[in-house]
């Protein structure tokens, strides 16, 4: 567990396993890397380096205004150059997912291959159509709940827990997703400040120039980032895989590990060795 300066800011970092070095980036924004140590399944395979994002966990607060996706994506390169002399494999999930599509956009030659989870491309491209790719609106009650931010990180620790049920396959129980996130660190002012990020991003002009080896993974039940959205991704970067989880929501490797394991292991011994 370590600190590395970077752009103006620190970035926390752990890592484990070996193999070659792989960055996993988080979601929320507001949380940080710990949901994400149920990947230390692949530390056999990799070398896994978790970190959280500028402004969420335990990385430095500078700021707010410099969390923009493109210095999220700058902050991966540094983190990366620090830490691999190599092309590293990128891990996202969520809106961990968009940095990695701009990480990949920004620095190709960092990048040997992408694995993205339950995640979109933004907003609607040039002469996208509108209709295309939609999934079933969230529910109301999400809805509800995420529009009425929370004022503070201690609000939002209360909160978060409770939005579990809705990120997950229908009937699921959620105890094995809060006790993955039992740790976590909250940053209300991080996740406020994504959205206004995210309303102005999008990847879909752009994702026919990622031509690493990209694996696209979804729940069939995310209500989130829908099956549609992993399609929309998949159908536009050229050397992609699509896999969908049956039985999962948002988070296919606490909901379906042993399956979650095989896929992820299947893509990188083809797709990604060398």
């Amino acid at each position: 567990m370590t600190d590395v300066t970077v752009n103006g800011t620190t970035l926390y970092y752990t890592e484990t396993g070996q193999g070659p070095t792989t960055l996993v980036m988080h979601g929320g924004l507001g949380v940080d890397h710990t949901t994400y140590r149920g990947l230390d399944m692949f530390a056999d395979r990799l070398r896994l380096v978790y970190y959280d994002h500028r402004h969420n966990g335990r990385s430095g607060r500078p700021p707010l205004d410099t969390l923009t996706m493109e210095q999220l994506a700058d902050d991966a390169a540094a983190l990366a150059t620090h830490v691999a002399h190599e092309p590293v494999i990128v891990i996202g999930h969520s809106y961990g997912g968009f940095i990695a599509q701009e990480f990949a956009l920004r620095h190709p030659g960092l990048v040997r291959a992408l694995i993205l989870v339950d995640t979109t491309a933004g907003q609607l491209g040039s002469g996208e159509d509108p209709n295309a790719y939609q999934g079933p609106p969230p529910p109301d009650e999400w809805v509800a709940i995420v529009s009425d931010p929370p004022a503070d990180d201690a609000e939002m620790a209360k909160v978060f827990p409770d939005l579990l049920p809705f990120y997950l396959r229908p009937g699921a129980d959620p105890a094995a997703a809060r006790e993955a996130m039992a740790d976590t660190i909250y940053s209300a002012e991080a996740a406020g400040r994504s959205m206004q990020v995210l309303a102005q991003w999008s990847s879909f002009d752009r994702l026919a120039r990622i031509t690493v080896p990209t694996l696209v993974l979804v729940g069939a039940h995310d209500v989130i980032t829908s099956p549609p959205q992993a399609l929309r991704i998949a159908d536009h970067v050229p050397n992609s895989t699509l896999v969908e989880f049956a039985s999962s929501g948002h988070f296919p490797w606490i909901e379906e590990p042993e399956r979650f394991n095989e896929v992820v292991r299947s893509f990188l011994s083809t797709a990604a060795r060398g």
